[in-house]
């Protein structure tokens, strides 16, 4: 399943990391990249749930990286293992490192990221070479709110207060020499699950490249409707709730035929629309009217 959560910026020597919660924001670019190093910025976006917030507490950025290789390179199969030692490299000659970025520590709210809008979460330079994970540490912070006012603790889930998403070369977006961006969604409906009295998050993330996925945006209307929109084919799962105008959106649509179902509440029925998808495509879907 898939969500509207995305980040990243990246560079290749040495590089800058940006990470935050913003809309659309380009990010800063860097004309002068020492040499060895290369400038990422990391963006986040998020797959909506019916929270009316979901507050997340951030407290580091680090990615690990195959210093020996080139963000350009392909993958291979054991380059996510904990004891890749960097490809044709043992752990006596190991040229992959760990780089902690400079980011803005703070607690942010995930589903003020959807339809489209997205953050830059961290800035900073890192040593060049191939990106393979990204690590995101929290910290206790964290919070939903099922209504205005009322707000749960958030657990972290598992005794580690960090986790880690695999990054694949593809979901790197060259920008210019030397750098670089991805994407990170947030799918808030994976990654929250109430067990035992509590609400515990165990986040579920997907990274991705902006710049060859495709978008897909409508309106619905009325405004009161407060319709959940699901995408869906046999591969992928994707949602998004509406701002109060009905405008929504989805970014990193993989290329295929979706069913789009757009589930009334406050009394207003449900409909579906049916879209095909081509990679890099902007898909304008006509306002969808529902009815009592």
């Amino acid at each position: 399943m898939k969500t509207v959560t995305k980040w990243l910026v990246g560079t290749a020597s040495a590089s800058a990391l940006l990470v935050f919660f913003a809309c659309n924001k380009s990010g800063s670019s860097s004309t002068n990249i020492p040499a060895g190093k290369s400038q990422m910025s990391v963006y986040m976006m998020d797959d909506p749930i019916e929270f009316t917030k979901v507050l997340i507490d951030i407290r580091q950025v680090t990615v690990e990286i195959d210093t020996a290789s080139k963000q350009s390179d392909p993958d291979y199969s054991d380059q996510w293992d904990n004891n890749y030692c960097g490809h044709g490299r043992t752990q006596a000659n190991k040229s992959v490192i760990w780089d902690t970025l400079s980011i803005a520590p703070g607690v942010y709210d995930l589903l003020s990221l959807r339809n489209g809008t997205d953050t830059l979460l961290a800035s900073g330079l890192y040593s060049s070479g191939k990106i393979l994970k990204l690590q995101i540490t929290l910290g206790s912070d964290n919070s939903v709110y099922t209504d205005s006012t009322t707000s749960y603790p958030l657990e972290v889930f598992g005794p580690n207060p960090y986790f880690t998403v695999n990054v694949s070369r593809t979901d790197v977006a060259d920008v210019t020499n030397n750098q670089f961006k991805l994407w990170m969604d947030f799918n808030l409906s994976k990654s929250i699950f109430f067990w035992s009295g509590e609400y515990l998050l165990k986040p579920n993330i997907t990274v991705f490249n902006d710049v060859v996925t495709a978008k897909v945006q409508g309106t619905v209307k009325p405004g009161n409707s407060t319709a959940l929109i699901t995408a869906y084919n046999a591969a992928d799962t994707l949602y998004a709730v509406p701002f109060r105008g009905g405008q929504y959106q989805f970014r990193g649509v993989p290329v295929g035929n979706y069913t789009l179902n757009f589930k009334g509440r406050n009394g207003y029925q449900d409909t579906t629309f049916s879209i095909a998808v081509d990679s890099m495509k902007v898909v304008n879907i006509p306002t969808i009217t529902l009815h009592k």
